[in-house]
């Protein structure tokens, strides 16, 4: 079963890595063809700003291009409104008409000399901030905010968040140069609803897989506590069928009934271990009623050391176990369920007995008053636990581990069902211990 559980968690590890790298790889492109489309539409409008400027600070000068045998100049052409007159000192909204003009080759090179002489003096006359306001304008149109200086340069470095632009009408090949300042800020906001999708299905598939990794390992954990509960039943339930068996063979082979005295102690034998046999029966039986459904519970005002003395006596029937009841009570009375406490004390009791140190056991019980009910301190001298293992000593078929060894039979179910019966009473239970010295178990039980 372990293996097929390891099998099922590395499987579902690895769907899950997948996804995580998937989903990764999904966002990084994705920024990264944002930040490309984004570069292009930046050149763009930087290059038609630039030529806006241009047009509106030549209108008509004319612009000659390598390899073409023609020349082109610049018109502005204004909108003209049915029934509106326009201010002339206003100019309204216009376009500009680009039109080309074919120059014969032999004339091309003193044309093209004139008009050079004439673009000479274009630098002077670029107004960088005059130059941000179109650029602005282009990228309010295409709601784009970004913050950027304009610079004038003569050398173009590579630059991820700097763009160049040619001014075609300039000497000495004089570029704009364009810096961006918060492009990464404004990739992240146009992209933030992608990204925050792929960013929960990350979440939720890393806590799935954490889920997973703590549902598999629990079922691990379940089926080992599972095969030792099995192991120790089988345990329990062998040693006294064998007792059982022998005095059943030594009465029947070996004419055990024929003797009064062997046949009344095989007898009493036999009916010894048949009573703990009921007792463990009636113990799991208890336990799996109380986890079906909910455990009936019989307040009634009872005398503390009635109901104490009967459980102390039936455990120091064994001479080597000596038991310390201290009464602290304000009142001489408790409201509560007493087949509930002796369960309680019984199953610890008997925790105290199994775990002891050597052939003395000494317990301590101490019952004491609080605000709103009472308080059972329950302290013994047996080998106690170790702390990495207090966590876990009230799980349904915990054991401490002690290696291969069975000294100690048992299913695991005590303090279990222990803590579900102080819950019941509206109570709860505190254990402390330390290892070769012992073990207390401190109980609150309020009378609500």
């Amino acid at each position: 079963m372990n293996k097929k559980f390891r099998s099922v968690f590395v499987i579902a590890s690895v769907a899950a890595v997948c996804i995580l790298v998937f989903q990764l790889y999904w966002i990084f492109n994705s920024y990264k063809t944002a930040e490309k489309n984004l570069d292009i539409i930046i050149s763009n409008l930087l290059k038609k700003s630039v030529e806006s400027y241009q047009f509106k600070q030549l209108d008509s000068l004319p612009v000659i291009r390598e390899d073409d045998p023609r020349i082109y100049y610049a018109i502005k052409k204004r909108y003209v409104y049915p029934n509106k007159e326009i201010d002339p000192i206003k100019e309204g909204p216009y376009d500009m008409i680009i039109n080309p003009i074919e120059i014969p080759k032999n004339q091309m090179p003193i044309i093209k000399n004139v008009l050079y002489k004439l673009k000479a003096s274009t630098l002077k006359s670029i107004d960088l901030k005059e130059l941000k306001q179109f650029v602005q304008q282009e990228f309010s149109k295409n709601n784009i905010d970004l913050d950027f200086n304009l610079y004038l340069t003569h050398d173009q470095i590579p630059d991820r968040n700097i763009f160049y632009e040619p001014v075609q009408l300039s000497k000495d090949n004089i570029l704009i140069k364009a810096q961006i300042n918060n492009i990464d800020t404004y990739l992240l906001k146009q992209n933030l609803i992608p990204l925050l999708v792929s960013l929960i299905l990350i979440l939720l598939s890393a806590g799935s897989l954490y889920f997973m990794a703590i549902t598999i390992r629990r079922q691990l954990k379940l089926d080992d506590l599972k095969n030792d509960f099995i192991n120790n039943m089988t345990h329990e339930l062998r040693t006294p069928i064998s007792i059982l068996k022998s005095s059943n063979e030594a009465l029947l082979n070996f004419k055990g009934i024929n003797d009064p005295a062997k046949a009344e102690r095989y007898l009493r034998i036999n009916d010894d271990i048949l009573n703990k046999l009921d007792h463990n029966v009636d113990r799991i039986l208890d336990i799996a009623q109380f986890n079906d459904e909910k455990l009936r519970i019989d307040r009634v005002k009872i005398i503390p050391d009635d109901l104490m003395m009967p459980i102390l006596n039936r455990f120091m029937i064994n001479e080597n176990v000596r038991i310390k009841y201290v009464n602290q009570l304000k009142d001489g009375e408790l409201y509560t369920d007493p087949y509930i406490i002796d369960t309680i004390l019984s199953n610890l009791f008997d925790n105290s007995i199994k775990y002891a140190r050597g052939e003395g056991v000494e317990i301590l019980l101490r019952i004491s008053s609080l605000e709103n009910g009472f308080q059972l301190y329950i302290e013994d001298n047996g080998k106690g636990i170790d702390s990495i293992y207090l966590p876990y000593i009230f799980d349904k078929f915990f054991r401490v581990p002690e290696g291969n060894l069975h000294n100690v039979k048992g299913y695991g179910l005590g303090l279990n069902f222990v803590k579900k019966l102080v819950e019941s009473l509206n109570g709860d239970v505190e254990v402390k211990s330390e290892l070769n010295v012992g073990t207390t178990f401190i109980i609150k039980i309020l009378n609500v």
